[in-house]
């Protein structure tokens, strides 16, 4: 017995409160012969299955209605009590067959027994239907229902399918719960990053102010220097003018020294003592100019020395300027950007690494691909299972397994073109 057979008949045992298929027993053991191929029998016993199993499925829907009013007129506390005398269903048993009129049932009863709300789900059986329950939204399982053809299906491929479903929405569901997370890890990351470009951005403005310190600090060596520079000059100046002023005055001592020594060696006149006191006058004055030249030879010189000793230390001091020349220097452009450019472009190649290993991390948590994967091995599995039955239908008919060939190989055509 097939499990098709095997969950009506437990159907109409325990949701209906039926005997079920006969006992084999009660089977004759010797059939009526009617002529008919094995496979004709198999065809005939499946359209008979399917019309028993819409009839339960109709009268399920029937049952459920009325259990669903006989439940809102009753006092409450008598339900149990109402199923167990009056119809002999367990509360399980009635939960079932009221689902099926709430979520199957139309609003309208027939004179020809109960009717599904829609066509779709009017083509299945009372087992179908069960299991398509699994599937929540009426919109969502009447569409699943009409893509995968579930009223040519067997109970079994059903319930695979439908399990196969259900594990690709918990796996969607893990995915999108990844693919949450791993979002809140790159907008966190994102957020990093942006405090940190407004570090080094904060830094970068510190280092404009550095550079205009720095550029201040130029301009006043500049103009120290400047200044020194004219102010030896004016030193250099003073002292060749000291020099010159030197060497006059020395001259001018030496000229009259030598007068008065030749006033001092004239022989004295005896003739007459008015040349004589004129002589010594004339002596007394050039003695006089002699003291003066010689003063005056002494501050030249001295005003030499303090111009040498005043420029010398004016060189020392432009030496010294001169020196501290590189410390306080311009920045090139090139330095100023290298105070914080290769730290913010590491900080960027990292950051940029993390972000895309989030993004394939958030690419293959995708729920869609994650259901596409399971879709793609379910394919898998069946054509490999389609290989093999062409491979038998081949041995039989080569020419017919050709056409079924194409007739893949169209349709996979189809499938990946845009």
């Amino acid at each position: 017995m097939s499990e098709m057979e095997v969950t009506e008949g437990q159907l109409l045992s325990q949701d209906f409160g039926v005997g079920g298929p006969p006992a084999a027993a009660e089977i004759p053991l010797t059939p009526v012969d009617s002529g008919k191929t094995p496979d004709i029998l198999a065809a005939e016993i499946r359209t008979i299955k399917n019309q028993t199993g819409r009839m339960l499925f109709a009268n399920a829907i029937e049952v459920g209605r009325r259990l669903t009013e006989a439940k809102a007129k009753l006092p409450h506390g008598s339900w149990g009590e109402y199923l167990k005398n009056e119809v002999d269903y367990s509360p399980s048993q009635a939960q079932n067959l009221m689902r099926v009129f709430r979520e199957y049932g139309s609003d309208q009863q027939s004179l020809f027994g109960g009717e599904a709300k829609s066509q779709t789900f009017g083509n299945l059986t009372y087992s179908k239907a069960l299991s398509l329950l699994a599937i929540p939204d009426e919109e969502e399982r009447e569409r699943f229902a009409v893509e995968n053809d579930v009223e040519h299906m067997s109970v079994r491929e059903l319930n695979e399918v439908l399990k196969a479903r259900n594990e690709a929405e918990e796996k969607a569901a893990a995915a999108e719960d990844a693919a949450r997370s791993l979002r809140q890890e790159a907008e966190r990351l994102r957020e990093e990053l942006a405090d940190q470009d407004r570090v080094y951005k904060a830094k970068l403005t510190a280092a404009d102010v550095e550079m205009t310190e720095a550029n201040r600090k130029v301009r006043e060596a500049q103009e120290a220097l400047e200044k020194q520079r004219e102010k030896a000059q004016r030193l250099q100046d003073a002292l060749s003018e000291a020099n010159t002023s030197a060497q006059a005055a020395e001259e001018e001592h030496t000229r009259l020294a030598q007068e008065l020594e030749e006033l001092r060696s004239r022989p004295a006149e005896a003739d007459t003592a008015a040349v004589e006191a004129a002589r010594q006058a004339a002596i007394a004055e050039m003695t006089e100019k002699v003291d003066k030249a010689k003063d005056a030879k002494k501050k030249a010189e001295e005003k030499r020395r303090a111009a040498e000793e005043s420029l010398e230390a004016a060189q020392k001091e432009l030496v010294g300027l001169k020196a501290k020349g590189p410390e306080v220097r311009e920045l090139t452009q090139e330095e100023k950007d290298a105070l914080t450019a290769e730290a913010v472009n590491k900080v960027k190649a990292e950051s940029a690494e993390q972000l895309q290993g989030l993004e394939k991390k958030l690419a293959a948590a995708d729920p869609n691909v994650a259901e596409f994967k399971v879709r793609f091995t379910s394919w898998q599995e069946e054509y490999q299972k389609m290989v093999e039955v062409l491979g038998r239908i081949a041995q039989v008919d080569e020419g017919r397994a050709d056409k079924l060939r194409q007739a893949v190989k169209a349709a996979l055509e189809q499938m990946t073109t845009p």
